[in-house]
């Protein structure tokens, strides 16, 4: 079968090299996408920790991993530039000062941002098609979204609700933490759209979740379920 991730990614700016290795049958996968003010990360950790033991109890024993900072830091060393730089490129921040950074130095020593892009999704693609793992933010849903054996959800909330979260953690007031989950919705949806083309969120995930009506245990129960179901364990 034709990777169409990768005929995608050499049909844009900054072209990548195609895996060395073919991979019959992919994954499997499950992406966690979430609005700011929703514990992705926490609910990916706990997700693992149950695949893991459904599959060992299963006799399959395959052991889950979940991924999220390390897509920055693997792709900061391709790259040779540090993760918070790569994170900074990325999340579109002083994006005008970094686009005049572009124009001074060569590709050589500054990576435009195709490449910066191409780079993280090829770690996550190829993480992706090792399989057994979750995939936390970064576009996952797009750069997985043809491998058969995958399942992508969304986590989002009530604005207001996620201001009170941001805030108690926080420590900072409902006004400043609303206008940060504006903000750093604002930045991933950027980061999203070089992948998914203004696409609505109905092409790319399985699942939309609201963290204010459903628990942290409902949502990992959810899952679990669907991963029981498709085979993933």
């Amino acid at each position: 079968m034709d990777n169409l991730f990768i005929k995608y990614m050499n049909e844009r700016e900054g072209v990548i090299k195609s895996p060395s290795r073919a991979i019959t049958n992919p994954g499997p996968v499950i992406t966690i996408s979430r609005e700011y003010g929703c514990h992705g990360k926490r609910i990916a950790e706990k997700l693992c920790e149950l695949l893991t033991a459904k599959s060992m109890v299963s006799g399959e024993n395959k052991e889950w991993r979940w991924i999220s900072k390390e897509i920055l830091e693997k792709s900061a060393k391709e790259l040779k530039l540090s993760p918070d730089l790569v994170k900074e490129l990325s999340d579109y921040k002083h994006s005008s000062f970094f686009k005049d950074l572009a124009l001074f130095f060569s590709e050589k020593y500054y990576p435009g941002d195709a490449k910066i892009k191409n780079t993280i999704a090829k770690y996550i693609h190829d993480e992706a098609e090792q399989g057994y793992v979750i995939i936390v933010g970064r576009a996952g849903e797009a750069i997985t979204k043809s491998m058969d054996r995958s399942f992508h959800v969304k986590l989002e909330a009530p604005i207001d609700w996620r201001a009170e979260v941001v805030a108690s953690e926080e420590s900072m007031s409902l006004a400043d933490a609303k206008k940060e989950c504006l903000e750093q919705d604002k930045r991933r949806e950027q980061f999203r759209d070089y992948f998914e083309k203004g696409k609505k969120d109905i092409d790319f995930f399985d699942a939309i979740l609201n963290c204010k009506a459903l628990t942290d245990d409902e949502i990992l129960e959810l899952l679990v379920i669907i991963g029981e179901i498709r085979g993933f364990v």
